[in-house]
């Protein structure tokens, strides 16, 4: 376990507590006087955002996003780490497994400098840096469905691309599915601080990743829609062909296969003129086909 205890202003710390055991999760309950069942939650790897307040102890679960770009992700767990925080009006405590880049950048540009009046000022700032760690992501996401965007109208999509669709859907949806999870711990926070220009900032980063987030899913519905069109229309072009053949031959069959009749008595198999007045005919029923697809406009 790797501890750091940063001051916050007069008779508040804040104390950051990287990677602790079960043994030295207990210790930390004991110290701080946390009851065991939000101890249990904090201890849980897999937990989703929430916020409970126990006996004056304000407990909250953030995530934060922490997916890798390369795999293919497909559950809340996968795409994003926990961050456990515990706070009253004289300590802020958070518990997390990995390493926080950010957290390292909010003690350096804000608590060392005096910027932080409050245990819950300092919350407000942990939740919008949260947030922002879905920031750039989605901006990726958003120039991977650009391109196949430009792959699909130039008809030059394929299942691949279909295939990472459905893969960047899932991922933006998950990440969607959290932001709307961590409303609840926005919200309460934001109770006890309503008038809080910090507050506000939070409430509008998260009101704009969720915008993002649910932009993104428009449009990869739409385009996901509009390649299925264009394969059904693809179907349809081959469809109307092989139609357009259909009704060329079958005509031309029907009359092949009355004179291929072996019967003794027909007059035209006889006559000097059968053969190319056949011909003629077939000619005949091919141009008033042809004549008659122009005037509806088939051909």
């Amino acid at each position: 376990m790797a501890r750091n205890e940063h001051p916050i202003c007069e008779n508040k710390q804040w104390i950051d507590i990287l990677d602790p055991s079960k043994e030295e999760m207990l210790a930390l309950s004991q110290q701080y006087q946390l009851n065991e069942h939000i101890v249990r939650d904090c201890l849980e790897p897999e937990h989703l955002p929430k916020y409970e307040n126990v006996d004056d102890v304000n407990f909250l679960i953030l995530r934060y996003y922490a997916g890798d770009e390369k795999k293919i992700i497909s559950t809340i767990q996968e795409l994003s780490n926990k961050i456990a925080i515990f706070y009253t009006d004289h300590y802020v405590l958070t518990i997390h497994k990995h390493e926080i880049p950010f957290l390292q950048t909010l003690h350096q540009s804000y608590i060392s400098k005096g910027r932080c009046q409050s245990a819950e000022q300092l919350v407000i700032r942990i939740i919008w840096q949260t947030l922002e760690t879905f920031d750039q992501p989605v901006q990726r996401l958003n120039d991977m469905v650009d391109g196949h965007e430009n792959d699909i109208l130039l008809r030059q999509a394929g299942r691949e691309q279909l295939e990472s669709l459905y893969h960047i859907k899932r991922k933006a949806s998950v990440s969607h599915h959290i932001l709307l999870l961590t409303l609840e711990p926005i919200n309460h926070v934001g109770m006890q601080l309503k008038d809080d220009p910090a507050m506000q900032d939070a409430k509008d980063q998260h009101l704009k990743m969720q915008t993002l987030y649910t932009q993104l899913l428009d449009n990869i519905n739409n385009l996901m829609n509009l390649y299925i069109s264009f394969s059904a229309q693809r179907t349809n072009d081959v469809m109307r062909v092989l139609t357009i053949f259909s009704a060329f031959f079958l005509p031309l069959t029907f009359i092949v296969g009355v004179y291929g009749m072996n019967f003794e008595f027909m007059p035209e198999l006889s006559k000097k003129w059968g053969y190319p007045a056949v011909l003629l005919l077939m000619a005949a029923v091919t141009i008033g086909i042809y004549s008659w697809f122009r005037k509806k406009k088939w051909l």
